[in-house]
């Protein structure tokens, strides 16, 4: 039967917990808590635990091993706890008091408890503890060790055996494979034959299974199954009776059903396990419990496995609502198996997962295809597989009008069809064949031609290139190496079987072992416990069966007895039913050795004992032949058999053999015995196993009325077979044609109808094989029919057309019809009709925008048919295209030349009808018809004179609306513009190639040539290269006239009608000499440096080899992103230092550089870094970077506390902030970026003063600093001031302590003197902490004018002023006139400081713009698009700070192309500003 494995702890997560006896037994012990490690259960024994004390618990569990036996299983813990915990370790069955096999270590260093299991077996298979217990509670966890066993076990094997002779044979026990030489010890040969004909018979009847026996993982996985793979299921496992298979499955389901209804309200949307994505495999059902805390559990071919809500988990499990997900990462060929899913004990699901051995031969590579291409990925398998799994975009990719999967008739060869691409479709392709997979990329490149942009042409295959493989010979060679495998495979089998019959006949032949056994030892075979309870003489019909147990026999048959004594035959039936060991035909199959036994001496055998096979050498039997042999105690034996003789073989050395020959051999009692052998020996007989099929029917699929074709092939060449169809014999007459070519067989149907669909059967020499043949009938069109359908109908705006198509095919049909793709429903202009047979679409009203493609698709349940033709509605042509090109205007003609219409309606152009009108005149001249050339030259202009032209276009449908151009004047002298300057296209020794290109203002008129002009490097001199009056018809030039090794420049001249152009900007430098070959690739290409923005690289100059590589004159860097394939150029000119730093990168994203050497000659091979970088720093501990950090610092109160602290730490660091070592107020403002922290108070209080600390850390380390604020305001002055005289000469000055000095302990006096003599005041004293001060040298008959002053960390107070000590005369008093002062005026009108600049951004990307101004008052700004504003538009972010004015556009368009404008004014005036986007596809 198919076991679960019981875990007798079930603590695994999601696995259950306790049974209700534990959970008993730990409400008693303790509070029961559960630990953060998934399947840990923790028991505390108090219920409030001592401060600093902590209950036992695993950091890391021991996890469940399945390990091959007689190899070293290891069990590994970590626990933590205070005190710190005893761990122990323990088993549910069973005792680890062998030392030898359990030993457990600890290891200080480490802290790791470790149990070791050596040489393991089957016996040490358990469910083990790990106990961590201390005083203050326990922890527990379980780890399951399954045993895989590999080869036989003897004693196993018995131990089976005597269950069978006990009556204790579990149903679903598989008797194991019992070698001969178990038994030659006890049996002489001719024994041991009868042994292998009860042997036989016995092995025949376990082969013939009744439905009951049925591996009961048969009913695990089909009673989980659909109904259409139950006849796949059955052949797996060899049930052949559907009928009772089924009726036990309905009784079987009903069972389920009821145990389930004790759990669930409902299971339902049952999805079997399957390959998900890459390395992912998922089961799913809707389940609705009775109980929500009922437990769920996970099992694997009956172990029980632990699962997660975590989906980064091995197994995990994920709740959507009513739906249970079941995911199996990172698949490995071990997680094939049954998976199963309980509730409770009660099973809800069983689903089987195999995983195929196959891996990729040949992968699939990237593809480059252009839109509207179709695009083929292919790829070669190592096993025939029948369908894998095709992914484009992370989503799984079905047959369909998009994608067409095949597979090869070997079924190793697998394509994908990518039809129609377009640059949706471009991404990453993948294709899964069970746990392998491959994937690659598909690039489609846009269509070059614009003209044909979004129209239907003529589609094409594009396949990977650059592999080389024939992927067909791959395949043939991957079939063949298969097919020999397999050859071997039977060969070796083969081989095997003759090995074992082989050694079977040498057991056989081999003489008997003697008995060493004293008759009460019972040596030579497994005890017994037999006792006598009869007369010693039990007697069989069949013969003697004797037994091993304690040495006594089981039956004798004494010489007097003879065949057919019924009464004897009885008697003896029912003495050996009284000693335990005898049955019918004297063996019982389930007789376990318990024999009565009074005679001493004789041997006994214990199991189960197997016929005898007696051949009689002349094919008559001998009934009651008795033999007598002397055993090892020298008492004689006999034995009687019943039925025909066996003749002896034995085996000569010289290959003879005789009859009558007579054999000795002594045996270990020392006495001689002799046996006389009757007749030759017996050859080997070698079996023929038959005809044999070299190759079967294979499943053919035909059209309706079209031949199809079976064949076969057998081993054997003059062998005949029978053709069946469904289960009826096939003749000639039934219009079938069978043929035999040597082995091939053929049935070929000349024309397949519906009845002849069914199963083929081919039977030879009683073996079959078996084929589907398909009889399909899919819609098909006649082709006559089609050839008309396929041609273009043609007719006029306004009328009406059909389209008609007859078809045959099996209905039900489904018809569509589609015109330009979009299908057609019935409308007012639409109708669609339909009938068995054929299809008819009618058009009313047609317009011009209905010319197109008309499609009709028809699908039945066999195939899908399309049939296409074209509508061409004629209609009258639109007007010309604009805008008039001017190709020539002078003095006496004008030159224009125009755009085809857009529509010709169908027609060619036959002629352009043009007239004219003077400027001023109100009158149209008629210039009549030109033939359809958009070109036309008027001679008969006035010279100055401004003329207007109207131009229609003329076909067969009649006349477009007219264009008419723009003002045009004769004879004005319009010179072209500068031409760009000239490019090197190459250069040698004696010439230089040199193109440009036409400038872009003409003069509105045609150019007439160009002329050239070189200068040589250092001269001031321009020459010209061709004649003045010569010019250049072509926009390119060969200079022949230099001299090698010199370095020239070149300008270029543009001539039209009216002149010269202006000579346009010289060309580089380039020397005359030959062309270089382009460098070889930089060496030593590595990463300097790496931040969040930029990665700095270095790499060394390429070699140079002669003729091979020369010298490198610069460098360009590109970078792409990981997720990207197109690469980006960081600088535009080449850089000819080895060193450089991308920057404006993505901070932690993965980034791909490469270096591409440059010369004279080109481009080098990119050198690229041989892994991807990631954009971020190297580790670097946390350190602060400014060198003069202000560890104190002063702020006057209400005023802002801004400290700013520079550091440099990765990864990027945490920054915590404190005051006095308590986290900041709510008030306080943190601001934190990469490399730098602020810490900011806008209005600060006296209360925010402290020690704040910035503490930076990251995973490499931390740091801090320290900032002392002091929050203060200038201090109040201080008290009325008092002078004393205590000491002559000397004046004392006390005054009253200022309000702050209490509360600012940084508060300090200073005190200042004047006297009579002097006009200014001097300090006397500064620091003073007290409230005293005497003043020295005091004059007699001066004044004396003392002012004190209160000081802190921020200012100093108003003075306090003394009373004058002394007395002196009084002065004039001095009076100062000052002037009087006019206030300046400071307004200023709007101006640009920075204009506008021109721009050109790729479509996409974003664009900046931005410009400088000025004014007081502040001007207002508004920005205009084509003059429209843009001020209240969403679409672009407008900012002014500073006198910064910018706009941005976050992804340009092709609609933001135009002129764009800034204007600034206010009342002292007005400023504009403009610029030009341009949109670069």
């Amino acid at each position: 039967m198919w076991k679960k494995s019981k875990v007798t702890d079930q603590t695994a997560t999601g696995q259950g917990g306790p049974s209700e006896a534990e959970q008993e037994e730990e409400k008693k012990a303790g509070i029961k808590k559960r630990s953060k490690v998934p399947g840990v259960m923790i028991t505390q024994f108090i219920e409030v635990l001592p401060e600093g004390k902590s209950t036992p618990d695993f950091l890391r569990k021991p996890i469940a091993l399945t390990i091959q036996e007689g190899k070293l299983a290891i069990f590994k813990a970590n626990v933590c706890g205070d005190p710190k915990p005893e761990v122990t370790w323990g088993r549910a069955k069973g005792d680890m008091s062998d030392t030898e096999t359990f030993q457990k270590r600890y290891d200080e260093a480490t802290g790791e408890y470790t149990l070791e299991i050596h040489r393991v077996s089957g016996e040490e298979a358990d469910t083990y503890k790990c106990y961590a217990i201390n005083e203050y509670g326990k922890a527990i966890c379980t780890a399951a060790l399954n045993v895989i066993e590999v080869g036989f076990k003897k004693k196993k094997a018995m131990e089976q055996l005597e269950d069978i002779g006990r009556g204790r044979v579990n149903q679903n026990f598989v008797r194991p494979c019992v070698r001969p030489s178990f038994v030659l010890g006890s049996v002489d040969p001719a024994e041991f034959r009868k042994l292998l004909r009860k042997r036989k018979g016995v092995d025949k009847e376990e082969a013939v299974k009744e439905p009951g026996e049925i591996d009961e993982r048969f009913w695990e996985i089909i009673m989980s199954a659909d109904r259409k793979d139950y006849e796949r299921i059955c052949a797996e496992f060899g049930v052949k009776d559907f009928r009772v298979m089924l009726k036990k499955l309905s009784e079987k389901k009903k069972e389920r059903q009821e145990e389930q209804a004790q759990y669930i309200e409902t299971i339902n949307n049952l999805k079997h396990i399957d390959i998900k994505g890459v390395g992912i495999a998922s089961f799913e059902f809707d389940l609705e419990l009775k109980d929500l805390s009922s437990r769920i559990f996970l099992y694997k071919d009956g172990v029980m496995i632990p699962y997660s809500d975590e989906e980064e988990m091995k197994h995990s499990l994920k709740t959507v609502g009513k739906k249970l997900i079941f995911s199996v990462r990172d698949l490995k060929a071990e997680d094939a198996g049954l998976y199963q899913v309980d509730v409770e004990e009660v099973n809800l699901f069983s689903t089987d997962f195999k995983i195929p051995t196959v891996d990729f031969i040949v992968k699939i590579q990237e593809v480059k295809a252009k839109e509207r291409e179709d695009a083929m990925f292919e790829c070669v398998l190592s096993q025939p597989c029948p369908r894998i799994k095709w992914m484009g975009k992370n989503a799984t990719l079905e047959e369909g009008e998009k994608y067409t999967i095949t597979v090869s008739e070997d079924k190793l060869i697998h394509r994908l069809l990518i039809k129609d691409c377009s640059q949706l479709d471009k991404g990453i392709y993948s294709a899964a064949a069970g746990i392998k997979t491959c994937s690659a990329w598909l690039i489609v490149e846009a269509d070059s031609d614009p003209a044909s942009h979004g129209k239907k042409k003529t589609r094409k295959t594009t396949q990977a290139g650059g592999t080389g493989l024939d992927l067909g010979k791959l395949a043939q060679e991957q079939q063949e190496k298969l097919a020999k495998e397999r050859q071997e495979q039977i060969d070796a089998a083969n081989k095997a079987r003759a090995e074992e019959e082989r050694l079977a006949r040498e057991a056989l032949l081999a003489p008997p072992l003697p008995d060493t056994g004293d008759g009460d030892s019972g040596e030579g075979g497994d005890s017994g416990e037999g006792k006598d309870t009869g007369d010693g003489k039990n007697k069989s019909e069949s013969g003697s069966n004797k037994s091993k147990d304690g040495g006594k026999s089981v039956g004798e048959m004494k010489d007097s007895e003879k065949e057919g004594d019924d009464k004897k035959n009885k008697k003896s039936t029912d003495d050996s039913d009284k000693g335990k060991g005898s049955s019918n035909n004297g063996i019982d199959p389930n007789a376990n050795g318990e024999g009565d036994g009074d005679s001493k001496g004789r041997k006994g055998r214990t199991g189960p004992l197997i016929p005898d096979t007696v051949i009689d050498p002349n094919g008559q039997s001998g009934t009651g032949e008795t033999k007598e042999y002397t055993d090892a105690s020298g008492k004689r034996s006999e034995c009687t058999r019943q039925g025909p003789l066996l003749k002896d073989t034995v085996i000569d050395p010289n290959a003879q053999s005789g009859t009558g020959e007579t054999e000795q051999y002594t045996d270990v009692s020392g006495k001689r015995s002799e046996r006389t052998r009757q007749g030759p020996l017996l050859k080997d007989t070698v079996i023929d196993p038959g005809v044999q099929f070299v190759s079967g029917l294979s499943n053919v699929h035909a059209l309706i009325g079209q031949p199809a074709e079976l064949m076969c092939k057998l081993s054997n060449d003059n062998c005949e077979g029978t053709w069946y169809r469904d289960s009826k014999k096939l003749t000639a007459d039934d219009g079938h044609i069978m043929s035999r070519d040597g082995a091939n067989h053929k049935l070929v149907i000349n024309r397949c109808q519906e009845e002849d669909s069914g199963k083929y059967r081919f039977e030879a020499d009683g073996r079959k094989t078996e084929a589907m043949l398909n009889v399909k009938d899919p819609p098909r069109f006649d082709p006559d029919d089609l050839s008309a359908f396929s041609q273009p109908v043609i007719v006029k705006v306004g009328n009406s057309t059909t389209f008609k198509l007859p078809f045959v095919g099996r209905e039900p049909m489904k018809i569509q019809w589609y015109r330009k793709g979009e299908e057609l429903l019935d409308d007012n202009t639409t109708k669609i009709e339909k009938s068995f047979t054929q299809s008819r679409l009618l058009l009313s009203k047609c317009q011009r925008k209905d010319t197109g493609e008309i499609k009709i698709k028809l699908k039945n349940e066999h195939g899908t048919m399309e049939a296409i033709s074209r509508l061409i509605v004629l209609d009258k042509p639109t007007a010309p295209q604009g805008p008039v090109e001017v190709l020539e205007s002078t003095a006496s003609c004008i030159h224009i030349k125009w755009r085809a219409p857009k529509d010709d309606g169908g027609c060619p152009v036959i002629n352009y009808n043009l007239e004219r009108q003077q400027v001023g005149r109100n009158t149209w001249k008629k210039l009549g018809d030109i033939p359809g050339v958009p070109e036309y030259k008027d001679n008969d202009v006035e010279h100055g004179r401004k003329y207007c032209y109207r131009i229609r276009v003329v076909t067969e449908e009649g006349v477009s609306e007219m264009m008419e151009t723009d003002d045009l004047t004769a004879g004005t002298l319009a010179f072209p513009s500068s031409p760009a300057p000239p490019k090197v296209a190459s250069a040698f020794n004696n010439c230089i190639n040199l193109t440009w290109s036409t400038p872009t203002d003409t003069g509105e008129s045609r150019i007439l040539g160009y002329n050239l002009e070189k200068r040589k490097k250092g001269s001031n001199l321009w020459s010209p290269v061709n004649p003045t009056d010569e010019p250049i018809q072509e926009k390119k030039r060969a200079v022949t006239d230099v001299v090698a090794g010199n370095e020239y420049e070149f300008r270029v001249y543009a001539i039209n009608v009216s002149g010269l152009s202006e000579p346009s900007s010289p060309s580089e430098f380039i020397f005359a000499k030959d062309p270089k070959n382009p460098p070889g690739k930089v060496e030593d290409l590595k990463v300097a440096d790496t931040s969040y923005t930029a990665i700095s690289l270095s790499w060394n100059k390429p070699t140079e080899e002669v003729g091979v590589q020369d010298e490198a004159k610069g460098y360009f860097i590109e970078v792409r992103q990981a997720e990207c394939i197109d690469w980006t150029r960081c600088n535009v000119t080449p850089i000819i230092l080895t060193t450089f730093t991308v920057k404006s990168l993505k901070a932690m994203a993965m980034y791909w550089i490469r270096v591409i050497a440059i010369n004279d000659g080109g481009e080098g091979v990119a050198q690229d870094l041989d892994n991807y970088i990631l954009a971020m720093p190297p580790p670097v501990r946390p350190c602060f970077t400014d060198n003069k950090m202000k560890s104190f610092m002063v702020v006057r109160a209400g005023n802002s506390v801004r400290i700013l602290l520079n550091f440099e730490a990765s990864p990027w660091p945490e920054v915590t902030w404190l005051k006095d070592d308590v986290p900041l107020l709510k008030r306080v403002n943190i601001s934190n970026s990469e490399s730098s922290s602020q810490l900011l108070i806008t209005s600060s209080e006296r209360s925010d003063s402290g020690i704040y600390t910035i503490v930076v850390k990251n995973l490499v380390g931390q740091e801090s600093f320290s900032v002392e604020v002091r929050v203060t305001d200038d201090p109040k002055p201080p008290g009325p001031v008092e002078l004393e005289e205590n000491v002559p000469g000397t004046v004392t000055v006390i005054w009253e302590p200022s309000p702050d000095e209490k509360r600012d302990d940084h508060l300090h006096y200073s005190v200042s003197k004047r006297d009579s003599t002097k006009g200014s005041w001097s300090t006397v004293a500064d620091r003073l902490f007290n409230n005293k001060f005497t003043a020295c040298n005091i004059m007699p008959g001066r004044e004396y004018h003392f002012r004190v002053y209160a000081k802190n960390d921020m200012g100093m107070s108003a003075p306090s002023e003394s009373p004058t000590w002394g007395s002196e005369r009084r002065k004039d008093t001095f009076v100062v006139n000052m002037p009087a002062y006019k206030t300046c005026d400071l307004r200023t009108a709007p101006a640009f400081l920075v204009p506008l600049r021109q721009h050109t951004a790729p479509k996409g990307y974003e664009c900046y713009m931005s410009c400088a101004i000025k004014g007081n008052p502040k001007p207002r700004v508004t920005w205009y698009r084509n003059n429209i504003s843009l001020n209240t538009n969403t679409n672009y972010l407008i900012t002014n700070i500073c006198g910064v004015c910018s706009l941005l556009i976050l992804r340009v368009t092709p609609k933001d192309w135009g002129e764009y404008n800034i204007q600034i004014e206010s009342a002292l005036g007005r400023a504009e500003s403009s610029t030009k986007l341009t949109v670069r596809e």
